[in-house]
This record gives C-alpha cells, sequence and structure tokens, in this order.
C-alpha cells in the first residue's frame, strides 16, 4: 500500500460503519437527513485525514502539504511543515492523547521515512514520539526500524544503546547484545569514540574487567580519529584491568626470578610490589607498542581523505566536485589496500552522502562481485532500487540482471516492468526485457514480442523514440523470429514519418537481405524515400553514393545510374522537394538537428550495430538549516542539479 494513502483509525471506523449500514438497510434513503445531528468529517478535502483540531487555518494548512507530498512525495519542506502541525493537534501525543492524533502522527512518519529512509534524526524524534505514546516498546521498535535502514550511523546507535541503559538497566545481557550489535555496525567508523566510551563505561560500570580487556585490544587495532586516547587508556588502567590472574603470575615469576632473596623486610616488599607492577606494565605496554605504530601508520595513511570529507550526513545539496572526487580516490586506495572488511565499510559511508549518484552503487556492486557473493550483490542492487528513483533506470536493470541470474525471473520481471511504468519508450530498458523474455523463453518469443508491441504509439513517447522502437521491433522480428512479412510491415508504418539515419539504415540492410524478383525495387524504394526525407544534406549524400553503388552493382537500367550519377553531382529537385517537405511538416533545422545527434549516438560504425546513451538527471531542493541537523537527505528524483552520467550500450540482438 502507498503510504501516503494509509487511512487513519477514525477514518476506517467511519467508513465500516456506513458499510454495515447499508448491508442492514439503514442508509439515509427515508430517512429526515434534517433531523440527523451532522457528524464532523473524517478527511479532509484533498482526502487526508482529518487532524483533531478546530482551527481553520492548521487544517487548511494541514490539507495543502497532503496534497502537496501526495502529489510530489519529494517535497521535504511540506513533509517538515506536515510534522510540525502534527504535533500542534489538541490533545497532543500520549497515552491519553486521542487516537486519531496517535494515527495522523505515525501515518506521517511512516510515509515520511519511506521515502527519506536515511534520514537518521527524525527516526530518533520518532522513537521519542513512541515512547510517548506506547513507552519503551514503541520506543524500540522504532530504533530497530532506524538501525536497520540506517545501519551505520554512529549517532543513532550511540541514541539506541543509551535508551536501552537507561530504560532498561537491569537486562544486562540484552544491554550487551545491543551494544556488540552496534560495535559490528559502526566500530570501524572513522570517529566512532562516543560509542566506544559507551561500550568501555559499560563493562567498567559491571566490572567485568576480562570482557573490558579484550574490547580495548579490539579498539587499539582501529584506526580512527581518536586513536591515541584509547592507546593511552591502556597505559593507564589498573594492571588487574589488562592481564589476566594467569598473565600476571606468569610475569611475576618471570621478573622476580634473579632478585635478592635476602630483601625480606616490609618496606623493601612494598618497594618489589610497587617495581614489580611497574616493570610488569612496562612489558605490557613494549608488547603493545607494535599494535599503536601500526594503527598510528594506518591512521595517518587515511587522514588526507577524511580530512576532506566536510559532509558525512546527509543533506539535500548536491555533491560539489572535490567531494566526489575526493569519494573517488578514497575508493581507490581503500580498495588497493585489499582488507575487505575495510572496503565494505568505506562504500556504506559514502552511500550515505553520495546515495543518489548512481556512479558509487555501480562501483560498490563490481566490487562486491569480485567478492563471488552473489547473494550480497543482489543486496547491494536491491537497496541502490529503493534509494534511487526509477527515473533513474541504470542500477534497476543491472539489478533486473542480477535476479535473473539468481533464478529469480519474475523478479527481473518486475524490475524491467517498473522501470517502463515511469519511463515509458526508454530504449535501453525495451531492449534488456525484450532479450530477456527471449532468453528466458526460447520455444515463445510472444513475450519477447509483446514487449516492442505494447511501447508502439504511446501518445506520452517522442518521435525519436518511437523511431527506435519501431526499428529496432522490426529488425527482432527480422533476425530473431525470421518473420519477414511481419518486420516488413513494422518498417513501412514509419515510412514518410521518420527523418532517422539508423530506421532507413537499418530498413535498407533489411531489404537487401531479402532476395525476390523484386529485389531491385524494394531496395531502390528506400533509397527513394531517404531523398525525399529530412535528413541533413550531408547525410543523404553518404545514401546517395550508396545508392549510386546499388544501381550500378544490381540495378538493371543504364539510363537510371546516369540520372542518378547526374543529381548526385548537381543538385537536383529532390533537395527542393525535400526541403518543401519539411517545411510542410512543420520539422525544421532544430528538429532535423535532434534527429541527427539522436542517431550519431544510436549508430554504431558498424553496420548491424547501434549505441544508446542515457543520460539520467536527478537533483535537489533546498530547505533551512535547523532542518539539515537532522540530517535530511536530497529528494529523490527532484527537479535540479544533474547527478546523472552517459552510460553506453551496445543494443545488438
Amino acid at each position: 500500500m502507498n503510504p501516503l494513502e494509509v487511512k487513519s483509525d477514525s477514518q476506517e471506523s467511519h467508513e465500516q460503519q456506513s458499510d454495515q449500514q447499508q448491508e442492514n438497510g439503514q442508509g439515509n434513503s427515508g430517512v429526515d437527513e434534517s433531523a440527523v445531528s451532522m457528524e464532523p468529517p473524517t478527511t479532509t478535502p484533498s482526502g487526508a485525514p482529518m487532524p483533531t483540531t478546530t482551527d481553520p487555518t492548521l487544517i487548511e494548512s494541514w490539507d495543502r502539504c497532503w496534497a502537496l507530498v501526495k502529489v510530489t512525495p519529494s517535497d521535504f519542506d511540506a513533509w517538515e511543515e506536515l510534522m510540525r502541525l502534527a504535533d500542534r493537534q489538541d490533545g497532543g501525543f500520549a497515552p491519553g492523547a486521542p487516537q486519531a492524533n496517535i494515527s495522523n502522527v505515525r501515518t506521517i512518519y511512516d510515509a515520511f521515512l519511506n521515502q527519506f529512509p536515511l534520514c537518521f534524526g527524525y527516526w530518533k524524534k520518532y522513537s521519542d514520539l513512541e515512547f510517548l505514546a506506547k513507552g519503551v516498546e514503541g520506543a524500540i521498535e522504532i530504533f530497530e526500524r532506524g538501525v536497520k535502514s540506517i545501519s551505520n550511523s554512529v549517532d543513532l546507535w550511540v541514541q539506541y544503546c543509551s535508551f536501552v541503559i537507561e530504560h532498561k538497566p537491569d537486562d544486562r545481557d540484552a544491554i550487551e547484545r545491543l551494544l556488540h550489535r552496534a560495535a559490528d555496525a559502526v566500530g570501524m567508523d572513522f570517529m566512532p569514540h562516543v560509542f566506544w566510551d559507551k561500550f568501555i563505561a559499560f563493562y567498567e560500570e559491571k566490572e567485568e574487567y576480562s570482557k573490558l580487556l579484550a574490547l580495548l585490544e579490539r579498539i587499539i587495532k582501529i584506526p580512527m580519529h581518536q586513536y591515541a586516547r584509547y592507546a593511552q587508556l591502556v597505559a593507564t588502567r589498573p594492571l588487574k584491568e589488562l592481564i589476566s590472574d594467569e598473565m600476571y603470575n606468569k610475569y611475576k615469576v618471570q621478573l622476580t626470578a634473579t632478585e635478592d632473596t635476602e630483601q625480606d623486610s616490609d618496606a623493601s616488599k612494598e618497594k618489589n610490589q610497587e617495581q614489580l607492577e611497574s616493570e610488569m606494565r612496562q612489558l605490557i605496554m613494549e608488547a603493545g607498542s607494535q599494535i599503536h605504530a601500526h594503527t598510528a601508520e594506518e591512521t595517518n595513511k587515511r587522514w588526507p581523505f577524511e580530512a576532506e570529507i566536510k559532509r558525512p550526513y546527509f543533506h539535500v545539496k548536491p555533491m560539489d566536485i572535490q567531494q566526489l572526487s575526493n569519494w573517488r580516490r578514497y575508493l581507490d586506495f581503500e580498495e588497493a589496500e585489499g582488507n575487505a572488511e575495510r572496503i565494505r565499510v568505506l562504500y556504506e559511508r559514502c552511500l550515505v552522502t553520495c546515495v543518489l549518484y548512481e556512479e558509487f552503487w555501480l562501483r560498490y556492486g563490481t566490487w562486491a562481485r569480485s567478492q563471488s557473493n552473489l547473494e550480497d550483490l543482489r543486496a547491494i542492487y536491491h537497496r541502490a532500487a529503493l534509494m534511487v528513483p526509477p527515473s533513474n533506470p541504470s542500477l534497476r536493470l543491472t539489478l533486473a540482471l542480477v535476479e535473473e541470474e539468481r533464478g529469480d525471473n519474475e523478479a527481473a520481471r518486475k524490475q524491467y516492468q517498473t522501470v517502463l511504468e515511469h519511463l515509458p519508450g526508454h530504449i535501453e530498458t525495451i531492449i534488456r526485457f525484450a532479450n530477456f523474455e527471449r532468453r528466458t523463453s526460447k520455444d515463445d518469443l510472444s513475450a519477447a514480442e509483446n514487449v516492442y508491441a505494447s511501447q508502439l504509439g504511446l501518445d506520452n513517447v517522442d518521435e525519436v523514440a518511437q523511431t527506435a522502437i519501431v526499428t529496432l521491433y522490426a529488425k527482432f522480428l527480422w533476425q530473431i523470429k525470421k518473420d519477414v512479412d511481419a518486420a516488413r510491415a513494422i518498417f513501412k508504418t514509419g515510412e514518410g514519418k521518420f527523418d532517422s539515419r539508423f530506421y532507413f539504415s537499418t530498413y535498407l540492410k533489411f531489404e537487401m537481405d531479402q532476395p525476390g524478383d523484386d529485389y531491385e525495387k524494394r531496395v531502390s524504394g528506400v533509397f527513394e524515400q531517404v531523398r525525399y526525407s529530412g535528413l541533413p544534406e550531408s547525410v543523404k549524400n553518404d545514401f546517395n553514393q550508396n545508392y549510386l553503388d546499388f544501381v550500378m552493382e544490381f540495378g538493371s537500367s543504364a539510363a537510371k545510374y546516369n540520372q542518378l550519377e547526374a543529381d548526385i553531382k548537381t543538385p537536383s529537385v529532390y533537395i527542393a522537394e525535400s526541403k518543401k517537405r519539411a517545411a510542410a511538416e512543420h520539422v525544421g533545422d532544430e528538429r532535423a538537428n535532434k534527429q541527427s545527434r539522436q542517431d550519431d549516438v544510436m549508430m554504431d560504425s558498424s553496420a548491424d550495430g547501434l549505441v544508446v546513451a542515457e543520460g539520467q538527471a536527478t537533483g535537489a531542493v533546498g530547505h533551512d538549516a535547523d532542518a539539515a541537523a537532522y540530517g535530511q537527505q536530497a529528494q529523490w528524483g527532484a527537479q535540479v542539479a544533474p547527478y546523472g552520467y552517459a552510460v553506453g550500450v551496445s543494443l545488438r540482438v
């Protein structure tokens, strides 16, 4: 269900009551409506659930914002205003509040976080509200959803752990499990010190020194911003926290083996004990010095890249070139280092900030494939498809291929269908979808053919795309299905309509590949269409020379060859006629140039191939600084600042 269409409890109850009355014959028919008290409306004019307030200004603003987010779910400002309005409902948000209040707030936050799942600050705010409404378990439920949506947010994990420690202090095992989950999720971040401090404090309070020692040994090996502080922390901990009793006795034997046995006074014993522990600590520090030096070296390697990261959180503004370049270089460095765990952590951090940039998702997928784990690869592209809108289809198309590779053809088919629902006539998707159906149903090509047929003649597909669809459909019927008559029929639908070098080149190759008594007539007919078309004269000249060669090699009339040669060398009536036709159809130089540019992109240097370059664009809309503090993300598929890049795909069937 679309989260924007979730009904409030009161609305649903009202509808159920109305349905029940109709079933029981208790409708309004025959009833004096003036005698019936009017119940307050359960929805606003836009169909949104009615807020519990008598303030007409609030209701008007509420209705306006709901209408905005329903049409444009990426309008962050409208969502933000909706959340503020929800806080102003009569009765607030608490266990004793009207049920409609709670339902409205949940509907808003669920829909908003479905649209912006990486906004860690709003997960925390939602958990605070649920704590008021449902108590501890309600807040924990939201925290769980939050850390699942943005698993590498140090801030959100710290807030979650702090909440559980405060409100479930007696459940020691649950706290420890949660801390370990958080450590696995964010422990290798470059600035995780707030979390590690909390974990250390937990073991200190419980006086579990053996576990604390193991934790410190883990921490001091991690390259991070405050690595030196943790190394110093180890040096200052009480000796009993640093080594086990077994190790203590081992060191003691080692250090006292050469001591003078005659020194048995109490003062000497006390002095020797202090000296013994000092020497033990020195041995411990020497043993850890190599670890410390290695951690320092690894931290310093990464410091230049980390210093250039100006925005490690979400924001609606697009990234600047320097930031993008830094992420690329940082990933290059980490991949060269070869530590798979650190590489994965860095990709996850990068995709917090660069989530809308397909480049980084595709790069992450390429690296994941090198690890030979198809399920991990699928999970990456599945997330990408959720984060990046279908208007940027490259990631969904890649996911479709991965799903097919896994053997889940229905999941693959769904990805192609989703793209075409949002981008009808998208050439790359049509070709990939048709060839997917061809591969999965080798004995029945009807499904593949239907992909092309379903995209013909759509009102919301421009002429350039329609030209490609007709040409590719005919090519499929000719080369794959081997149905020459059907292919010719499709080609003929473009006669006198399309001024496309790709269309005419493919049409000519098709007719020249078909033998028969009318061979010369058919091929010449296509060449003649080219001569009267609105193609640029430079393109026509190329076709004319090919036409001349054809007449020489296959023609039956010298007179025709002589006339054609004269026309080519001396511009004839054909040029005037083609210009007249273009003017009559309101096709000027701009349209011809547009088609020519598209053909330049689509046509390969080979006679039987083409290349399509699909540029995708998304963008962002600004908002105030207070909202940015909650870490909101750039809206999905907005109108400003292109993020897209060209994707060259060979479209050979």
